[in-house]
């Protein structure tokens, strides 16, 4: 078991996990008595998870944003928008309003305050989206989705500094469905058996990420679109700036492409011109420059794609539930409706 910290820290991240682990359940007591907690008038659904890293959390808050538009419902995006500022949005809050222009995005660290100052402009909205809401407690949700994804050993996992948990395993116990994501290998019986374990049920819906199509954007030409099989024979050079990137190499890999060099680059990472000029230089020769969209929506202000020495790619990913779907949509509009009653039911 690896953290985020080195292996040779571990007399020290070891102690410091119990530590934290402490004040993560102080702080759910509080909540759990309701200190600090808002309810809004809309139903609300979180979307979480309970490790650092990326689990699928942006193309699951998308598929229910598209799956609730279809339905007639008016959905908004809460989030905390990593990484942006009051001048600039964050890269996740710029890539739901290229995917979604229809949702509204409320990206603010205080999410209650954004949130009410939203729904008092924007009447119409029936239904808060709350994007990494998990341990955001201070909004009341009406429906807790919990991401697991089945790439990684999170049922193993430590507490951080430890280990990558976010929250002891028990917290699973607090939400009201587990969907494992990433789950590329079919169901795994025995990830199953261990959420159940600590969750109390079987995960509701099994998921995969899918690539529906390639954004190509080829020097001196139209950007175009190409199904991921384009891929197979080249050699490309990744520059990922994700939670789990080995992911994303894994999934170019068994498309057939051969990565030749990898520009390692943090999630969420501030792109700048010098640090692009690198990327573009290791870039001479190849026949691809694979990025995801997150950093697409921050690098395509920063170079001219005509100037590019090979294809810019940029793979658009899609959630793919093979497993549940069905019960996963049923619960979804059971809660919005329980919670439009107990509305209507306050408001007498």
């Amino acid at each position: 078991m690896s953290g985020p910290l080195p292996e040779l820290l571990r007399p020290i991240t070891l102690p410091l996990s119990w530590v934290y682990g402490r004040v993560i359940a102080r702080r759910n007591a509080r909540f759990d008595r309701g200190e600090r907690v808002e309810r809004f008038e809309v139903p609300v659904i979180s979307i979480g998870n309970i490790t650092t890293g990326g689990t699928g959390k942006t193309p699951m808050v998308m598929w229910l944003a598209q799956h609730l538009r279809e339905g007639g419902r008016h959905p908004a995006i809460a989030m905390r928008g990593y990484g942006g500022s009051r001048d600039e949005p964050g890269d996740e809050e710029r890539e739901y309003r290229d995917a979604l222009p229809d949702v509204p995005v409320i990206a603010a660290p205080e999410r209650c305050v954004a949130i009410r100052a939203h729904l008092n402009n924007h009447p119409d909205t029936d239904v808060i989206l709350l994007d990494d809401g998990f341990q955001h407690r201070f909004v009341a949700r009406d429906l807790e989705l919990v991401l697991i994804d089945a790439k990684r050993n999170t049922m193993r996992d430590a507490l951080l500094p430890a280990g990558h948990l976010r929250e002891p395993l028990d917290s699973l116990a607090r939400a009201d469905a587990v969907i494992v994501t990433r789950a590329d290998d079919g169901v795994d019986a025995e990830l199953a058996a261990r959420i159940e374990r600590y969750h109390g049920r079987m995960p509701l819906a099994w998921a995969r990420h899918r690539w529906s199509h390639l954004d190509i954007h080829v020097p001196g030409e139209t950007a175009r679109t190409a199904p991921p099989n384009w891929l197979n024979g080249r050699g490309v050079i990744t520059m990922l700036g994700v939670g789990h990137p080995e992911a994303v190499q894994q999934q170019i890999e068994s498309l057939g492409a051969k990565i030749l060099a990898n520009l390692p680059v943090r999630d969420h990472e501030r792109y700048d011109v010098p640090q692009l000029s690198v990327a573009r230089g290791l870039c001479d020769g190849a026949k691809g420059f694979i990025i995801t969209m997150k950093d697409w929506v921050k690098i395509r202000e920063l170079i001219d794609p005509d100037e590019w020495p090979c294809p810019i790619i940029v793979p658009r990913v899609a959630m793919e539930i093979f497993r549940g779907r069905q019960e996963l949509e049923t619960l979804v509009m059971d809660r919005i409706r329980a919670a439009g009653s107990g509305a209507a039911g306050r408001n007498r």
